[in-house]
């Protein structure tokens, strides 16, 4: 679903980002000169303010937060890193529908998609009507572990593999009570059509456009040629149950993962169902950078390569 952005009167811009990154902290000074030039309010995160004090002779600590309060006090949350700092971020605003605005200090920037030489105009844009809200499905993963229940949510995808084992694994799928297959592979990848370009992709699953309601199911290295992806409405409720006999007692635990960050390790038998989660995430995206333009940018996708050998 996509519309145009249209910014509120007075609001606060909180921006958060990947410590860990040396650029952080010289965009977030950048970005901030130009917020205080247009007298538009922000909150920086601790870490990346303490560091701003040190690095940039800044001292933003009256206008700093907590990281995990960013989200409730904020109208906008930029997000400095790359994809994997958008999918943190996307944690952080979890059901509160604050958009999030991505900018790109990575190598790849598909969710992150603004640089930071165009971070200026991008501001002006901003103001000015020119960025869409783009909101992008999310998955959660429902399982019980030391007979506990707990959920797991994902923007990209829910992952289920065999926790390093040399052993693959059986993941009996349902979609709707109804049998689908038995995956005889290393693991299974559960797909929004955000994370189609992710890991589902390496797997051999389709890319698929972000405003389509499905949802991809993507055995990881199957066993048989024709254990092939799998695509269902975004509806439909997915149930693993993995339970592979042959495995040895030291080899029967499996690992579930949402986007590669927040993980569980299960034993066998166990069992997962997936489905569409209560929220959605916003994006702000630039109107002129669809979907498609992105692929060809970004992954260079259908790019003949030996057009310049």
């Amino acid at each position: 679903m996509k519309s145009k952005f249209v910014p509120p009167k007075n609001l606060l811009i909180g921006i958060v980002g990947n410590i860990a990154k040396p650029s952080t902290c010289e965009t977030a000074c950048a970005l901030i000169g130009i917020l205080e030039e247009r007298k538009i309010k922000f909150t920086v995160q601790h870490e990346i303010a303490a560091q701003m004090k040190t690095k940039c002779n800044y001292d933003a600590g009256k206008s700093s937060m907590q990281y995990s309060e960013i989200a409730s006090c904020s109208d906008i949350i930029v997000s400095l890193g790359g994809d994997g700092t958008i999918l943190r971020t996307a944690k952080l605003v979890g059901g509160s529908g604050k958009p999030i605005l991505g900018i790109n200090l990575g190598k790849l920037g598909f969710l992150a998609e603004l640089n930071f030489d165009e971070l200026r105009n991008s501001i002006d844009e901003l103001f000015k009507g020119k960025f869409n809200l783009e909101e992008r499905a999310t998955l959660q993963a429902s399982f019980e572990k030391d007979g506990k229940s707990s959920t797991i949510f994902a923007l990209n995808d829910i992952v289920i593999d065999k926790a390093g084992s040399s052993r693959m694994i059986d993941l009996e799928t349902y979609v709707d009570s109804e049998y689908l297959i038995t995956y005889r592979a290393d693991g299974i990848v559960i797909s929004t059509p955000t994370g189609s370009t992710g890991y589902s992709l390496s797997t051999g699953g389709p890319i698929i456009s972000p405003e389509s309601r499905v949802i991809a199911i993507s055995p990881i290295s199957p066993h048989t040629l024709t254990a092939r992806p799998v695509i269902v409405p975004d509806d439909s409720e997915i149930r693993i149950v993995v339970r592979s006999a042959s495995q040895p007692m030291g080899e029967k635990q499996i690992m579930v993962s949402a986007d590669g960050q927040t993980s569980q390790v299960l034993t066998q038998p166990a069992e997962l169902k997936v489905s569409l989660a209560p929220y959605r995430i916003k994006l702000l995206r630039k109107s002129k950078n669809g979907f498609f333009n992105l692929l060809r940018t970004k992954l260079m996708w259908g790019v003949d390569i030996r057009a310049d050998q």
